[in-house]
């Protein structure tokens, strides 16, 4: 077993939601918010912090009640290089690496997140990314290595813009249920159970 890196956990919920029609972050799947789904599976003993970047009061009240860490996101333009920015800043550079989660991903399981963390263990230089069915998904883990160009990407990019640029530095993890890794953009994203 490899020797256990620090983490902190950024989670990203700074989106307008605008084809959900609604703050999708709230809408109530299985009678629970869609964001606490996240909340609710994050394996906190995992990471070193659990922080959450906003731009709702409401989600930032929510997280301290689960005693992460909150970032309010002033940027209202929906940039996602700014919400990343804040996150990371928050992060320590003392930390090995940093696992970035999405906000709307109600069906990602603590195991996934587990199994993911073990690997970085194993290759703790490499970006390290679940995929299924050859679909790449969140949550990502950037090593500390990128944390610099993290906190200085352009405009209106994420993630996606460090993993075109360093093919090599990517490694998958291959996971059995396409569900954990889709994300919820519009309601007819959702099962019919859950509408």
């Amino acid at each position: 077993m490899a020797c256990k890196k620090e983490l902190s956990a950024v989670i990203l919920a700074s989106g307008h939601s605008q084809r959900f029609g609604e703050n999708k972050l709230f809408y109530p799947i299985d009678g629970i918010a869609m964001i606490e789904h996240l909340f609710a599976v994050m394996p906190t003993d995992l990471f070193k912090k659990v922080i959450v970047v906003s731009i709702y009061e409401e989600i930032l009240a929510l997280s301290e009640k689960y005693g992460y860490l909150s970032a309010y996101n002033d940027d209202n333009t929906g940039d996602i290089a700014k919400t990343i920015a804040l996150g990371i800043d928050m992060a320590s550079d003392s930390e090995d690496g940093c696992m970035f989660f999405t906000s709307d991903q109600p069906w990602l399981t603590t195991a996934t997140i587990r199994r993911l963390a073990g690997q970085f263990y194993n290759k703790p230089e490499k970006i390290h990314i679940p995929i299924c069915q050859g679909e790449s998904g969140n949550p990502v883990i950037f090593p500390r290595r990128f944390f610099a160009e993290l906190r200085t990407l352009p405009p209106h990019h994420g993630g996606k813009y460090l993993v075109k640029k360093y093919p090599e530095a990517i490694s998958y993890l291959a996971v059995t249920n396409s569900q954990e890794l889709k994300d919820v953009d519009t309601k007819e994203d959702l099962p019919p159970t859950s509408i």
